[in-house]
């Protein structure tokens, strides 16, 4: 009774006039705001503490030092520390 609704698919193809295989995307714009979210989120919650801005990505010892420095932190972080 209750549940995912019905939907009748059919084979449709149209292939892409963009491209030279007629490939299309699979949905992975629907990706790329998490990460971005994600970091916006953290920076909100240290922002009282005078932070603007942690570089993705957003790894514990990145937040720390920003939270240790009181300021934003740039860049990417060294090989070693992922």
């Amino acid at each position: 009774m209750y549940g995912a609704p019905h939907y009748d698919l059919f084979d449709v193809v149209t292939p892409s006039p963009h491209h030279p295989l007629g490939c299309k995307g699979i949905g992975e714009c629907g990706c790329v705001g998490g990460p971005a979210a994600f970091v916006n989120a953290v920076t909100d919650a240290v922002a009282h503490l005078g932070v603007r801005n942690i570089d993705m990505p957003c790894l514990p010892g990145r937040v720390w030092e920003a939270i240790r420095t009181k300021g934003d932190v740039p860049g990417t972080p060294p090989l070693a520390g992922l």
